[in-house]
C-alpha cells in the first residue's frame, strides 16, 4: 500500500449558520452579523496555516462571504492569497448563493457557478478546478454543468454514494458521455467520531492524533492494501477545526505526519493535486439525493432506504411554503429566458434571480431565520418580476393553468398593483404579492393559512368547522376577460348535520377583489350557524404589533381609531375595516355590518368577519366582502 492522502476540507456549515440569523434585523445587516461573528475563527485558521507551512488545507466560502471579506477586512484576502500563491490552500468553487443545484434551471446552474468563480478569481485572482457540492444535493445531470463551467471534481459526501464501493479511492461518474471525478467525505472517520479502543466508533471523543492516525491505517489496509494511492477526504466545520485548533490537536498531527515517520507514510494533500497524481478511479453511478440538516423539520428516510436522503425534489415537497416559493421561482425562472429585452435590465432581473435562489431559503429549519431568508426570496422575485413587466410591455390579466403541478388548476391573477394567486383547496387566496413593497402577504403555505378562508360555526365561541376550507370547490365559472372566476362547494353543518351549499365568486381588478358568497340552506330545517371568514396576513413580527387601526361601525357608521395597537375585545360589528402597517394599508367593506375578530401572533395578523345566520329551508342569503391594499394613510379619517 502505498501513500495515504489526506484531504481536509473546511466549510463554514452555511445552513447551520443561516438558521441563527436575527429575524428582526434587515436581512442584509443580518447576514453581515453572521458573517462577523465568524471572521475572528478564519483569522486563527490562516495564523496557523502560515505558521506551518507543512499542511495543506481546501476551504469552501460562499460568494456572498467572499464578498463580504473584500469590503470588510482586505487583509483577510491578502493573506489568503498569499497561501494559495505558495500552493498551500485551494479555495474550492462552488454556486454563488449556495442554491439547491439540481432544482434550478441549467442555465441558472451554470450563472451560479460562473458567479461564483468570478469572484473567486476577482479576489485572488485563481479559479477554482473543483467544487463542492451546494447542500449535499446531487443530481446525475450536474455532471454536463459542471464540465461545462471547467470543473473537473466535486467533493460530496460519501452517504449520497451507493454503498458497495471503496471509500478510500476516488470515483469517475459519467453522464452522456462527459465524466467527473468524485471525491468522497468520509465523515464517519472525522476525529470527532472516532474512537480507537475497539476501533468502533463514538461521538464527541476526541482521541489523541497518533492513535487517529493508527486507527486510519487500519481502515484504510483493511479495505484496500494494495492500493497505490488511498485517500481519506473529509469536511470540517469552521467550529469543528477551530476546536482542534485550540487543543493543539491539528498542530501535533501536523508534526507527526512531518516528522515521524509513521507507516505508511500520512500526506498532506490538496483535492486538485491528488486528481493528478492518482490514476485508479472507480466507476459508478450517483443517483440523485440530498441529504437533510440534522435540525430540518419533518425529517424522513428516503425511498431508496438510505438515512436522511430524499430526492431534491421530494425534499422540496416536505415544507408547503418551501414549494410555493420554488413555485414561484421557476416561474420566473421560465419568464426571464424567454423574455428579451434590454441587456442591462435583463443582468439586473437574473441577479436578483439567482439572489432568490439562495439555499437558506430552501433548506428549511423550523426557526424564525428561514421565514426571514424566504420574506427576503420573495422580495428578490416580486423586484425582478416588476423589471422583466416594464420591458416586455405587461398587460393586466387572470388565466387559469397548474401552477404549482398538483394537477389542479389555480387562477393567476396579475395586475400592475398585486398579484393574486387563487386556489380551489378551499377556495382561498395561498399568494397575495403586492409590488409597492415586494412582499407576500399571504402566507407561508401553512395549513390553514391565506386569505378568505370559509367556516361555519355553532356559535362565536366554538370551534371552526373546517369541512369547507379543506375542501375542493368546483369551478362555476370562468371568464379570464371579465375577470371573473365562480367557485362553488357543498357540505354538512351543525349537530344536526344540515346540508348548506357555497357559492364563491370572485371578482377581481387593478382596484381590488370583490369575494361574493351566496350561502344556501339546502335542508328541511332553519339554518342557525355562524358563517366566519378569516384572513391570515402575514406582516414583520414587531410591525403586527404595531398596526393603526380605523373601524366604522355601528348602527350609526361611527368612526373608531387605534393608533399603534389592535382594537381589545371581540364580536365588534363593523362594516369597514382599515389597518395601516409601516408601508401600506388593507381595507374590508362589507355590504353589511359583521362581528369582527383580529389576532396577531409572530408577525401573522389574523382578521376574523362572522355573521350570525338564520336561513329559511331551500333560501338563501348573500355576503360581499371589498379588498384592497392602498399606501399607507397619512389622513385621520378613512
Amino acid at each position: 500500500m502505498g501513500t495515504i492522502h489526506l484531504c481536509l476540507e473546511v466549510n463554514c456549515n452555511y445552513t447551520e449558520l443561516y438558521s441563527r440569523m436575527n429575524p428582526d434585523l434587515a436581512y442584509q445587516q443580518a447576514l453581515g452579523s453572521l458573517f462577523d461573528s465568524q471572521y475572528h475563527e478564519y483569522y486563527k485558521l490562516l495564523q496557523f496555516l502560515y505558521a506551518h507551512p507543512s499542511c495543506h488545507l481546501s476551504v469552501s466560502i460562499s460568494g456572498r462571504h467572499l464578498d463580504w471579506f473584500a469590503r470588510n477586512h482586505r487583509e483577510f484576502l491578502l493573506v489568503l492569497s498569499e497561501l494559495i500563491g505558495r500552493k498551500q490552500v485551494e479555495i474550492l468553487g462552488g454556486a454563488y448563493y449556495n442554491p439547491l443545484l439540481p432544482t434550478i434551471l441549467p442555465v441558472d446552474r451554470v450563472g451560479q457557478i460562473e458567479l461564483y468563480t468570478t469572484a473567486l478569481r476577482r479576489h485572488t485572482g485563481k479559479r477554482p478546478r473543483g467544487m463542492v457540492v451546494p447542500n449535499n444535493a446531487w443530481d446525475p445531470s450536474l455532471v454536463s454543468c459542471l464540465k461545462n463551467c471547467a470543473m473537473d471534481f466535486v467533493m460530496m459526501d460519501s452517504r449520497l454514494i451507493p454503498q458497495g464501493t471503496n471509500t478510500f479511492l476516488p470515483y469517475i461518474v459519467q453522464e452522456q458521455g462527459k465524466i467527473i471525478y468524485v471525491l468522497g467525505q468520509n465523515q464517519q472517520h472525522s476525529p470527532f467520531e472516532v474512537s480507537c479502543t475497539d476501533g468502533g466508533l463514538e461521538k464527541d471523543h476526541l482521541v489523541s492524533p497518533k492513535e487517529y492516525l493508527s486507527y486510519l491505517e487500519k481502515q484504510v489496509f483493511d479495505s484496500c492494501p494494495e492500493a497505490e494511492h488511498p485517500l481519506v477526504c473529509m469536511s470540517l466545520s469552521l467550529k469543528q477545526m477551530n476546536h482542534l485548533l485550540e487543543s493543539q490537536w491539528l498542530q501535533q498531527l501536523d508534526g507527526i505526519i512531518n516528522q515521524e515517520q509513521v507507516s505508511p507514510v500520512f500526506q498532506w494533500n490538496l483535492p486538485s493535486r491528488y486528481i493528478k497524481t492518482t490514476q485508479h478511479y472507480q466507476r459508478t453511478y450517483i443517483p440523485a439525493g440530498v441529504l437533510l440538516p440534522e435540525q430540518a423539520p419533518q425529517f424522513q428516510e428516503g425511498h431508496d432506504g438510505r438515512d436522511s436522503i430524499l430526492t431534491p425534489y421530494d425534499y422540496l415537497l416536505q415544507n408547503t411554503g418551501t414549494y410555493l416559493l420554488y413555485s414561484k421561482m421557476m416561474y420566473l425562472s421560465i419568464l426571464v429566458s424567454q423574455s428579451r429585452g434590454d441587456k442591462n435590465r435583463r443582468k439586473i432581473v437574473r441577479d436578483l434571480l439567482m439572489e432568490s435562489q439562495s439555499g437558506e431559503s430552501y433548506v428549511v429549519y423550523a426557526t424564525k431565520s428561514s421565514c426571514s431568508s424566504q420574506k427576503h426570496a420573495y422580495r428578490s422575485l416580486l423586484h425582478a418580476e416588476k423589471i422583466v413587466r416594464e420591458y416586455i410591455g405587461f398587460f393586466d390579466s387572470v388565466t387559469s393553468y397548474d401552477y404549482d403541478a398538483d394537477g389542479i388548476r389555480e387562477y393567476i391573477c396579475q395586475f400592475q398593483p398585486y398579484n393574486a394567486y387563487i386556489q380551489r383547496r378551499g377556495g382561498s387566496i395561498f399568494e397575495f404579492d403586492v409590488f409597492q413593497t415586494y412582499r407576500n402577504y399571504a402566507g407561508r403555505g401553512e395549513e390553514g393559512s391565506g386569505l378568505f378562508l370559509d367556516y361555519f360555526l355553532d356559535d362565536f365561541s366554538s370551534e371552526r368547522n373546517d369541512a369547507f376550507s379543506r375542501q375542493l370547490y368546483k369551478e362555476r365559472a370562468f371568464d379570464g376577460k371579465r375577470k371573473n372566476i365562480e367557485l362553488s362547494a357543498r357540505g354538512t353543518v351543525g349537530p344536526s348535520h344540515q346540508p348548506v351549499s357555497l357559492k364563491k365568486n370572485y371578482v377581481v381588478s387593478p382596484d381590488g377583489i370583490l369575494v361574493q358568497y351566496i350561502i344556501k340552506n339546502e335542508g328541511r330545517e332553519p339554518l342557525k350557524q355562524v358563517f366566519a371568514v378569516d384572513s391570515h396576513i402575514y406582516l414583520d413580527a414587531a410591525g403586527s404589533h404595531k398596526l393603526d387601526t380605523e373601524l366604522i361601525c355601528g348602527q350609526e357608521e361611527e368612526l373608531q381609531v387605534f393608533h399603534s395597537q389592535l382594537p381589545e375585545g371581540k364580536g365588534r360589528k363593523v362594516s369597514q375595516v382599515r389597518f395601516s402597517d409601516q408601508e401600506v394599508s388593507f381595507v374590508f367593506v362589507l355590504n353589511e355590518q359583521a362581528h369582527l375578530q383580529m389576532d396577531a401572533e409572530q408577525g401573522k395578523l389574523l382578521v376574523s368577519l362572522c355573521w350570525q345566520l338564520e336561513i329559511p329551508p331551500e333560501r338563501e342569503v348573500e355576503k360581499n366582502i371589498s379588498f384592497v391594499v392602498l399606501p399607507r394613510k397619512t389622513t385621520k379619517r378613512l
